[in-house]
């Protein structure tokens, strides 16, 4: 121990566009933050790619400087991800492909056989997501029929989260949140459905096993430890997909709540018993509290939509400006509700408009309100209805943006915090080891967030 303080969690957020971590104590309270961008590889149009050994090394840096700055021994660490990213490796787990990004349109472009006969409903009922034409699914069966002899030679069928807990434990596991961006489990048993792994001829033996979210992996590698800067004592935790994460830190753990999670894609997250009436509403299912007799979790998304945003405000509202968002927030201010008439639609391409800037900005604020709108009028037919919702992610730390998505969805907006997937799981590492009892011990601690 360090000045014989309690001991710390780490939680890092591998998200699309960005790696986030947390340092906290055991109160939840933030000791310091760190992150690295994900750099992208574009090899061909519609392929979208990450360079393993790098995003291991952006991983290692990012843990590094957050372990540099712990007052006290740092008892355990996870990590939530924005996942569905397949990697093939061989013996030892050296990466015998680039990791294929969620994002990457190869097997949309050229069908693979191996998915004849699959429709998304189908596939949504056996794995809580509908993807047919992208994630691991389709990419592993495109990897199949155009590169057969790598395909076949490889030792682990995987993802980039199940890779980098090998690299820092040397053991293969895959929690079942995670699992599901897989869509080789089962979601229901929590097994692998065999009949996909006959479609893409894949072995069990060379899949990772599965088990809960919060659950102790072990030790760190000698070479983890030297590439991490952390303890022996330190315990590497199982983590989950992102936005269930941040629910855990958030608090969003029961039937009627809702977290609205701002970012590439505005997505939001609901937590609810009945897995069907989930799907039936057409939204993605996560295992979420189900293994403890708890709810599982719903989410539904505005898509891609931050890019959008990001387009206006880069090239148009402040372009060149260090503090872009700033300006960005302070112009929405100055404009009245309704951006004096000016609608912009987020899911059409950006383009350049001759109008008021301050017009400009609220109308691509209420823009992304409106969608989100749209998506949870959709819901209450199929009994989803909200009274109040948490919201997090960048558009959450504007001083005007959540209000504008209240008056626009007539529900109370509460702002969740910085870093909500990291801090989320934080608590799943300590959950794993020991800290806390589980999500809702986590959140009788003081420092929580508001």
């Amino acid at each position: 121990m360090k000045n014989n303080t309690p001991p710390c969690l780490i939680g890092l957020d591998l998200g699309t566009s960005a790696i986030k971590g947390v340092l906290t104590d055991g109160q939840g309270t933030v000791l310091a933050e760190a992150g690295a961008e994900a750099r992208f590889l574009h090899p061909h149009d519609g392929w979208v790619e990450n360079d393993p050994e790098q995003h291991y090394r952006n991983i290692c840096r990012v843990i590094r400087e957050l372990a540099t700055k712990a007052p006290g021994e740092i008892a355990a660490i996870s990590m939530a991800a924005a996942s569905g990213n397949t990697l093939l490796t061989g013996d030892g787990g050296a990466p015998l492909t680039n990791i294929i990004n969620w994002m990457d349109r190869r097997a949309e472009q050229n069908p693979p056989a191996a998915l004849a006969g699959l429709d998304a409903a189908a596939v949504a009922r056996i794995t809580g997501w509908p993807c047919v034409t992208g994630f691991p699914l389709a990419n592993l069966a495109w990897l199949q029929e155009y590169r057969p002899e790598l395909y076949a030679s490889a030792a682990h069928y995987g993802m980039d989260t199940d890779w980098l807990l090998y690299r820092l434990t040397g053991k293969w596991l895959m929690d079942h949140s995670t699992a599901t961006t897989f869509h080789l489990q089962e979601q229901t048993t929590g097994a692998y459905y065999e009949p996909f792994l006959k479609r893409l001829d894949i072995p069990r033996t060379k899949l990772s096993e599965l088990t809960h979210s919060g659950v102790a992996v072990g030790p760190l590698t000698a070479q983890a430890l030297r590439d991490t800067g952390l303890s022996k004592r330190t315990t590497v935790v199982t983590g989950c997909f992102d936005h269930p994460a941040a629910a855990r830190f958030v608090g969003v753990l029961e039937p009627g709540q809702l977290m609205l999670s701002c970012g590439t894609s505005w997505v939001g997250f609901t937590p609810f018993m009945d897995r069907q009436a989930i799907l039936d509403a057409q939204m993605l299912c996560d295992p979420f509290l189900s293994a403890g007799n708890g709810p599982w979790g719903g989410m539904f998304s505005v898509p891609y939509i931050g890019r959008t945003i990001d387009w206006y405000v880069n090239n148009v509202i402040a372009p060149g400006e260090r503090d872009r968002m700033r300006i960005f927030d302070d112009l929405a201010a100055q404009a009245a509700p309704g951006a004096g008439g000016l609608v912009i639609n987020l899911q059409e391409p950006p383009q350049r408009r001759d109008t008021e800037h301050a017009n400009l900005s609220r109308a691509i604020m209420e823009g992304a309100a409106r969608l989100l709108n749209e998506k949870i009028q959709e819901l209450k037919p199929h009994g989803f209805s909200y009274a109040r919702a948490v919201m997090v992610g960048g558009p959450a730390n504007s001083p005007i943006w959540p209000k504008i998505v209240a008056e626009i969805t007539g529900i109370e907006v509460a702002v969740g915090g910085r870093s909500a997937g990291a801090r989320g799981a934080a608590r799943l590492a300590g959950i794993g080891s020991g800290v806390f009892r589980d999500e809702h011990d986590a959140l009788r601690v003081p420092g929580e967030p508001t």
